[in-house]
């Protein structure tokens, strides 16, 4: 009799679902919230802990729509609660979240569960694995806070922390949080990342790194299928020798191509020259960038740096990311304390340190105003060298208040430089001179009126000191009073065009050539 009863109860066992054991009387959970379990043997001691049931073997939990598969269990039934153990526990949340792990505790009262040990947790589009992990079935949000890893595609993300919103595919990584992708590491204080699209925001202080490439910035995106990125708030992008910094940087990788708008500047530290602008278009690959919005270009050169605006600044770049050519084009302007100048285009070749002004140029040193149809600068240590005026070229200084003037024309002049000083001027090809030869004292002796075939016009501190004529001169020396023309035909002084202070190269007024008359 006693062995039919033994059999007949684990008969009974076997065929019904936990929850119709006997529940306790303090027990007030509904029974639609009740999780109801399976097991191939079930235990029961009243003395130690009359609401615990121990299930063996085969064990199968469901709650809800979520069903679980765990070898043992132990069932509170008064606090409708579960803690499931296995080597291969398994935990259906839905139809595309699944939990494993080897230990999960489940509260079918407030729907959360707490899974240990070798924890994954996958669905249509990732895979997250940690140690300990909280799932909210209510929100469908996991939660961990003991580092965990998600695989999607060919990326990997890692963080301390992590919240990992399934039904919208959105994970938030927080503490040492770290993205790799085939082209890119991503380390972030604060990371959004969303597994169906692959996109990743950054929500804190980030830096972002390639072959090539160093980035930062605060707040950001990156679409890691496209490998197209966008940079706020401190944004900076570093190479072997450049660094550009903006309000906002956008970066497509594929197609080599960067945009920067807002505060622009590029910082060259191998030819010591900085661009700054609000928008600028920059190919590192190709090696070249183009700022306009408030372009400017700063040569630093020791103690003193050239200030240079154009509306479009052009810059090449070689394969180690150093400047090797620049053009300003349209209403260009600089200025360093002792060199003024303007034109309407300027091209730079850094190899050889060589700088071009072409339509309009003029350019100024101390009281000398130098012009000619093309001016092209030799640079030597970063300070200038040699000036060449390339045909109808001119210097006029102003000897009194802007009312009297040296000038000095011919067809192709060449200017020498010591310490960014002029030194000699050479003239060749009809050279012709008006100069007012003075005393030390200032008092005027005459005024001479020359022509020759060359002409050397010494200078002493930046003014006229001495003319030397050589081959066919003519001209002589004349009273003040008995000279007739002063000025040479083709005279104009453009003072009102230089820009006195760095901050003059904006304004927008520039000098312009008069369509030339007959005489």
């Amino acid at each position: 009799m006693l062995s039919f009863l033994k059999i007949l109860f684990v008969s009974v066992l076997l065929s019904m679902h936990y929850s119709n054991f006997a529940q306790s009387p303090a027990d007030t959970v509904s029974k639609k919230k009740r999780i109801t379990v399976t097991a191939s043997r079930a235990d029961h001691d009243a003395d130690i802990n009359p609401d615990v049931q121990i299930l063996i073997g085969n064990v199968q939990f469901e709650h809800e729509g979520a069903i679980g598969y765990a070898d043992t269990a132990y069932m509170n039934d008064s606090k409708n609660t579960i803690d499931a153990y296995g080597r291969n526990l398994v935990i259906h949340i839905n139809d595309s979240v699944t939990l494993y792990g080897k230990h999960v505790h489940y509260d079918g009262n407030t729907k959360q569960a707490v899974i240990y040990e070798d924890v994954r947790l996958t669905n249509e589009t990732a895979v997250l694995y940690t140690d300990k992990l909280h799932y909210d079935r209510v929100t469908d949000i996991g939660y961990y806070n003991t580092w965990g890893r998600i695989e999607n595609g060919e990326s990997v993300l890692t963080s301390t922390q992590g919240w990992f919103y399934t039904q919208l595919n959105d994970v938030y990584f927080k503490d040492s949080a770290v993205l790799v992708t085939p082209e890119y590491r991503v380390e972030s204080d604060t990371l959004k990342y969303n597994t169906s699209s692959e996109i990743a925001f950054f929500l804190g202080p980030s830096n972002i790194y390639s072959d090539s490439n160093i980035m930062y910035c605060e707040y950001g995106w990156y679409e890691t299928l496209t490998d197209i990125c966008e940079f706020q708030e401190n944004a900076k992008l570093y190479n072997q020798s450049q660094c550009l910094i903006a309000d906002t940087i956008w970066y497509d990788k594929v197609n080599d191509l960067g945009i920067a708008r807002s505060r622009v500047c590029i910082i060259d530290s191998v030819e010591n020259i900085l661009f700054f602008g609000n928008y600028a278009r920059y190919q590192p690959d190709a090696g070249n960038a183009y700022i306009t919005d408030s372009a400017m270009a700063v040569m630093i050169e020791g103690k003193d740096s050239l200030f240079l605006h154009g509306d479009v600044l052009y810059v090449l770049f070689d394969s180690a990311q150093n400047v090797t050519f620049m053009q300003a084009y349209h209403h260009v302007k600089f200025f360093r304390t002792d060199l003024q100048g303007s034109c309407d285009s300027l091209v730079y070749f850094a190899e050889d340190s060589i700088v071009t002004l072409f339509h309009s140029p003029v350019m100024w040193s101390e009281e000398n105003q130098f012009l000619a149809d093309t001016v092209r600068m030799f640079l030597k240590n970063q300070q200038l060298s040699e000036v060449h005026f390339i045909d109808n070229a001119f210097v006029f200084a102003d000897v009194f208040e802007e009312l009297k003037f040296n000038q000095v024309k011919g067809d192709y002049m060449i200017g020498y430089f010591l310490d960014n000083n002029i030194q000699t001027v050479f003239v060749d090809g009809s050279a012709e001179c008006i100069y007012y030869i003075q005393e030390d004292n200032k008092d005027l002796i005459g005024i001479q009126k020359s022509t020759s075939v060359q002409m050397r016009v010494f200078f002493h501190e930046n003014q006229v000191r001495e003319i030397r004529f050589y081959e066919d001169v003519k001209g002589k020396v004349y009273p003040e009073k008995d000279l007739d023309e002063p000025l040479f035909r083709e005279f104009i002084w453009l003072n009102e065009f230089r820009p006195m202070s760095k901050e003059d190269i904006f304004t927008p007024i520039i000098y312009k050539v008069a369509p030339k008359e007959d005489f």
